[in-house]
């Protein structure tokens, strides 16, 4: 099933964004804020094509947790109200997704538009300066909403550039560092990212790695992403798992993040109900076609 980009909520959600910020963040004088010594979030990082989407809905629902919607990502502004409109107990059974975008007002968001205003997060490594106003406020607001029975969920790609940033603006956080068969995951990359003039994030030096061969970009692209995670990870915080095994059990997954995350006094409560006994993955072998035959000898050279 494909979901389209311009379905009427896309669409009036694009249109809610265009207001000014100052015009509707009045409406949280009414919400009680509250600062807190520690923070029970889960941040998933990875490369891009390597199964975060389906990886974030299985956590987000078969955790008892709080996530980013795309109502919450329209309403970026507000956040608490944004937050408190978000959590929704209902069952969905949907794991399609087009491409990350997840359909329907409770939808997984990346929140693209959410932490960048928040924390001047985006798909570009580089230096982000933050506003302390912005930063004390957004974790006032997570304090509000959040518990340790009640964790929040997050995958944005463009938080693998912003790990040790992270664990500053948000104390006591989790990261799940997502991996992928290289060969499929480049490959994967590739297929969808080819008739971009760039595709997804932007490692330092991506001005420059434009003119490389198409199939050597890609490579380079997944390599840079990935050396500047595991530079930043940490394996007192820092939970590693497989794409591949994570299809083949989720439930096994998920009790492992609950396992992990007591040690960092996050009490999980799993809601296995809601998640297939398993999902079907595509891995990418060298006779796959010529595109994948070209990766695959650069990778085997490198």
């Amino acid at each position: 099933m494909r979901i389209s980009r311009n379905s009427s909520s896309v669409f009036f959600g694009r249109l809610f964004q265009s207001i000014p910020p100052y015009l509707i963040s009045w409406l949280e004088l009414f919400f009680k804020k509250e600062h807190v010594k520690r923070y029970p979030f889960i941040i998933l990082v990875s490369s891009p094509r390597s199964g975060s989407t389906l990886t974030y809905q299985i956590l987000s629902r078969g955790i008892n947790s709080l996530y980013l919607t795309n109502l919450w990502n329209v309403l970026y502004a507000i956040p608490i109200i944004g937050g408190i409109l978000s959590i929704n107990k209902s069952r969905r059974d949907n794991f399609t997704s087009n491409r990350g975008l997840v359909a329907g007002m409770h939808g997984e968001s990346e929140g693209l538009k959410f932490w960048h205003y928040w924390t001047s997060q985006g798909l570009e490594e580089k230096t982000n300066k933050l506003s302390v106003s912005k930063v004390k406020y957004l974790r006032k607001v997570f304090g509000r909403l959040t518990s340790e029975d009640l964790p929040m969920v997050t995958a944005y790609l463009g938080h693998s550039f912003s790990i040790s940033q992270l664990r500053k603006i948000f104390p006591g956080c989790i990261f799940i560092y997502l991996k992928r068969d290289k060969l499929s995951n480049i490959y994967s990359m590739y297929n969808v990212g080819k008739k971009f003039s760039w595709f997804s994030l932007k490692p330092k030096g991506w001005q420059g790695a434009i003119n490389m061969p198409i199939h050597e970009r890609f490579v380079w692209q997944y390599n840079r992403i990935v050396d500047k995670i595991e530079k930043e990870i940490d394996e007192s915080d820092t939970l590693i798992v497989n794409y591949e095994d994570i299809c083949a059990d989720p439930h096994t997954f998920l009790r492992n993040v609950k396992d992990f995350a007591k040690n960092k006094e996050i009490n999980i409560k799993l809601q296995l109900e809601n998640i297939p006994n398993s999902f079907e993955v595509s891995k990418i072998n060298d006779n796959h076609d010529a595109d994948a035959r070209k990766i695959y000898d650069i990778i085997k050279n490198e």
